[in-house]
């Protein structure tokens, strides 16, 4: 991911009723008041997120090294990827592409499984997208990329066992794992970066899908020990504020409102796509962001624990994302 400008830092009067309304009975006066216009949102047990084993996804990951476009790694990250979500009962789909880099072409491939809302036939519902994306950076030397890579693919798999596991939701959801984030040079220039997101974007247009995607939820650096999510200013803002405000009632609003940064990642193909989107991403890793990008990103640089925040601020705020976003 990118930024448009990197921040160096971390850190009464009484109600009167017309003469209709007074000869109704108190009862249903009050009864009136008190229905909401819209069914309360259903949860999710977000208690159901197992850090530990969202911790064993990251490692798993790490332990195949380095997963940059064109690596036998990387490969063998997408064939783990589409196991782990058929165990889950899924059937994963390889979205196979070529990417015109500026170090040559390269065969990539998104892998994505749907989980089907049981309020509307398969191909009629509406979607949310969870995404991560799953390449790390092309470099000079060994990178395993444990936050930046590894971290939003091992909480998506966890988030996607906790939802599957609880049954049919109001909308059905999309799990995507994208391939081709980061930029193939050392700097984020356009179109040199978001190459998973921009081919899955490019053929939902084709086939008049991307009108079915009510919001994109996108995961990213979300393992950092220090743990803030960054308040994207590319994010649209009353999707954030529904996972930031999930935070804050449950205790976790230390994690939350992190300083306001323009990031430029997977979550913008959606955006210009015209599909709501946030990034909820902790662009500070590390004191002045010193283990972005570089060999320290490491398991000991990242928490268990904070795989556990990020799980249960997207379960609980995806409920609201339901309510708010469905189509009207």
């Amino acid at each position: 991911m990118g930024t448009g400008s990197y921040l160096l830092q971390k850190k009464s009067a009484r109600r009167r009723y017309p003469q209709s309304v007074r000869q109704l009975p108190l009862f249903l006066i009050l009864c009136a008041a008190c229905t909401p216009s819209t069914p309360p949102p259903v949860p999710l047990d977000a208690d159901a997120f197992n850090a530990e084993a969202a911790w064993e996804h990251l490692m798993h990951q790490v332990d195949l090294g380095p997963r940059n476009a064109g690596s036998k790694a990387l490969k063998e990250t997408r064939t783990w990827i589409e196991g782990e979500l058929t165990e889950l009962g899924l059937e994963p789909i390889r979205e196979e592409f070529q990417a015109d880099t500026p170090l040559g072409v390269f065969n990539m491939a998104n892998i994505y499984a749907d989980f089907h809302s049981d309020v509307a036939p398969a191909g009629e519902a509406d979607v949310i997208v969870i995404a991560a994306h799953f390449d790390t950076k092309t470099l000079t030397f060994r990178f395993v990329g444990a936050n930046d890579g590894a971290s939003g693919v091992a909480a998506l798999l966890e988030i996607a066992r906790v939802i599957t596991s609880q049954g049919p939701r109001p909308m059905t959801y999309r799990f995507l794992f994208l391939d081709g984030e980061e930029a193939m040079r050392n700097t984020w220039v356009d179109p040199d970066n978001t190459y998973g997101s921009r081919h899955h974007i490019k053929n939902l247009s084709l086939v008049r899908g991307a009108s079915q995607i009510r919001a994109c939820v996108l995961l990213d650096l979300v393992a950092d020990a220090d743990f803030q999510l960054t308040r994207d200013s590319f994010s649209q803002k009353p999707l954030l504020e529904i996972f930031y405000a999930a935070a804050r009632a449950d205790g976790l609003g230390d994690h939350v409102d992190g300083p306001p940064i323009p990031i430029k990642d997977d979550h913008i193909p959606f955006m210009q796509a015209g599909i709501p989107s946030c990034d909820l991403i902790d662009f500070s890793y590390g004191e002045y962001n010193q283990h972005w990008h570089k060999a320290s990103d490491l398991p000991s640089n990242c928490s268990e624990a904070t795989l556990g925040i990020i799980g249960r601020i997207v379960l609980l705020g995806l409920p609201r994302v339901e309510q708010e976003y469905a189509a009207r």
